[in-house]
Parts: structure tokens; sequence; C-alpha cells
């Protein structure tokens, strides 16, 4: 019989197997319409962060919020090491690097399977979301950072 570690380390394993099929499954049949449904991972993510994480939106800028945002993934969930954002072209783009981060061999995982943007990625929906929330409209878009074990997500204004 397994030993309890062991018994968590096969659910996670299968937890990723299961995201990892349905992940794929939705970008073979939408492709990059696949991140219209990314959007309601974003809205629940937001809300537990406000709930729970004090994160506050109204009357906030969107830098603020950003920086709170990537706050929560790197100091209360040891997401990713160092989350840092860069506004280019004007103010239009925003550039989130994403460095050391947990998923990125899930990340893999799903590129390998066929998925050729990781939609799910948990920054940058909640990210667009509090963006969305406070009256933005953005074209996302995410790309692997394998230098730094990451991603790279460009957030456009619309």
């Amino acid at each position: 019989m397994a030993t309890d570690e062991k018994k968590k380390e096969n659910m996670l394993r299968l937890t990723q197997l299961i995201l990892t099929a349905l992940g794929s499954s939705v970008w073979d049949t939408l492709g990059d319409s696949s991140f219209a449904l990314s959007s309601s991972i974003g809205d629940q993510i937001l809300q537990m962060f406000e709930k729970e994480m004090g994160l506050e939106i109204a009357g906030e800028s969107p830098e603020a919020v950003i920086q709170e945002i990537e706050r929560i993934f790197v100091d209360e969930f040891g997401f990713a090491r160092e989350i840092t954002s860069t506004t280019l072209d004007g103010g239009n783009k925003i550039e989130l690097k994403v460095a050391n981060c947990v998923n990125f061999a899930f990340s893999q995982k799903l590129l390998a399977a066929g998925v050729q943007k990781p939609y799910i990625c948990p920054i940058m929906n909640a990210t667009v979301a509090a963006l969305r929330r406070m009256g933005f409209k953005v074209r996302n878009d995410i790309r692997s950072w394998s230098e730094q074990s990451g991603s790279i997500i460009t957030l456009t204004k619309v």
C-alpha cells in the first residue's frame, strides 16, 4: 500500500493527466478561441483573492492591481519566484515576465500535447479578469520562457 506522501503524488499526477487531456481537447476543438473559456478561471481566482487575500480593485490603478496580483502569486502561493510587469507601447501593452513558475512543467506537458498557448495560466487569467472588472478590455497572449522556466504574458489594450 502506498504511503500518504505517495498517494498525494499519485493524486497530483492523476489531476495533471486529467487537466492535460481536457486542456488539449479544448484546444484541439477551439484553437485560439480557447482563451474565451479561460475568463471564468480568472473570475474564480479573482474572487478568491478578494475574499481571502484582501485584494482591492475599486479605486486602484491598473498597475497597482497588477502588482498586488503578482505579489499574491509570489508571496502567498509561491507560484513563481518572480513576476515583473512592464508597460510598453505608450501604455497600450503590459508585459508580465513570470520566472520559475511552478506551473512550467505542466505548461510544457500541454505544449507537448498540442496546446500551442497555455490558455489556462492562472496568472494571466486573474490579471485579465481584474483589468476587465476595472473596465479595460485587453487581448492576451502567452508564450513559454524556457530560459527562466516561466512564461511571458502580453496584454494589449483593445
